[in-house]
């Protein structure tokens, strides 16, 4: 079943650090889609339940340098 979330994402200053992240969560097998946004600070990921699951997700965003703001 395909999923969305959206993490408030902080420590993003460029656009280089967004593309970073939005290419790191893209690779992960189960993410059909990732859009990561500088402003607001976030990632809307849409994923697979059956492959990925959110707290993965976050350990993505975290493993690239990145906090997720509960």
């Amino acid at each position: 079943m395909v999923s969305m979330v959206t993490f408030k994402v902080d420590g993003m200053s460029c656009n280089g650090c967004s593309g970073k992240l939005q290419s790191a969560l893209s690779s992960v097998p189960g993410v059909s889609s990732a859009q990561v946004t500088l402003d607001p600070a976030q990632a809307a990921i849409q994923y697979d339940e059956q492959k990925v699951t959110p707290v993965a997700l976050r350990h993505v965003v975290e493993d690239v340098g990145f906090d997720v703001i509960a």
